[in-house]
């Protein structure tokens, strides 16, 4: 039986619709990405981004001045942190993973976020605790979690604040879905003998969250990317727990102060490449990664191969 001619051709049509699409966003991200450098200029490089690993959280020491970042492994290699020296601008050292049994950690590491004492890395319903003094004097190759937990929550980006570690989850119907139907951010207290069953405070939050960082004013900073087709954005919005009255939401059988999450109260809304991922914020600033540095994603445009120094208008 011969094809259908007419049919051939509607493909062929729908195909060069489709690859010509392809081709103008492409021109338009890359553009779009030259116009908005003046708004924000290149920090430092960004690691592990070659054989398959993708850069994903990224926090700050002051004690150390040492930027730190995770990077999975899309081929279920082991995960990894690269500890930069920023005064110097280089690379110190990349680290294996490793749980504290010595197990090589293989998980979709994502957030990562430090009080100069410990670090934390978050990962599916994980939460693993680092020393931070080990990791920036170890001479081996990998560094083993002090120790591991679960989470009542996705650990999909995290930050420290008001000696709180914060956890929260990103969601996109249907690929990825939280128990509640919507994202969460919640806060842990940081004590010697941390628990992360029961948070103090429960946020709402917008949809596709990769990134979160507070400034001195308790402003809330986020970063919400999904694929390389599409922009980035970067939120700025005030310090919901004291703009809001809280309600209680039910976490591990116990009430929980829950804040609802107003989008209206917003202070900036800026657009950013795609594939924007964890940031910190430093003296007025922000310093974003972008996973498109991956060489595992090489139809990403623009590649952002350094970290990005961005300055909100206020």
């Amino acid at each position: 039986m011969k094809p259908n001619k007419k049919i051939i051709k509607i493909v062929r049509i729908v195909l060069g619709v489709v690859l010509a699409i392809f081709i103008l966003n492409a021109i338009y991200l890359n553009v779009s990405y030259k116009i908005q450098q003046t708004n924000y200029q290149d920090a430092f490089s960004i690691y592990g981004n070659t054989e398959e690993y993708v850069p994903q959280g990224l926090t700050y020491s002051p004690k150390y001045n040492v930027a730190i970042q995770t990077s999975y492994n899309a081929k279920h290699q082991v995960s990894r942190i690269y500890v930069i020296d920023l005064d110097k601008q280089m690379l110190l050292k990349s680290l294996k993973l490793q749980d504290p049994n010595g197990n090589e950690n293989t998980h979709h590491v994502g957030g990562i976020a430090t009080n100069d004492e410990v670090l934390w890395i978050t990962n599916d319903y994980e939460v693993e605790e680092y020393s931070l003094e080990e990791i920036v004097s170890t001479k081996v190759d990998h560094i083993k979690a002090k120790r591991v937990f679960d989470l009542p929550i996705r650990g999909d980006f995290c930050s420290y604040y008001n000696n709180q570690l914060w956890i929260g989850d990103f969601y996109l119907r249907p690929f990825y879905n939280v128990p509640n139907g919507n994202p969460l951010l919640m806060a842990f207290p940081v004590e010697e003998e941390m628990q992360y069953s029961v948070p103090s405070v429960v946020i709402s939050l917008p949809k596709m969250i990769q990134g979160l960082a507070f400034n001195e004013r308790g402003e809330l900073a986020f970063t919400a990317s999904y694929t390389y087709l599409i922009p980035s954005t970067f939120y700025l919005y005030p310090n919901v727990l004291e703009e809001t009255a809280p309600s209680t939401i039910t976490v591990s059988g116990k009430e929980i102060p829950y804040y609802p999450f107003d989008k209206k109260k917003i202070i900036t809304k800026k657009s950013l490449p795609p594939m924007a991922e964890g940031m910190y914020y430093l003296d007025g600033s922000y310093y974003i990664l972008f996973e498109s540095s991956s060489d595992h994603y090489s139809m990403a445009f623009p590649k952002i191969k350094k970290v990005i120094q961005y300055k909100t208008d206020k």
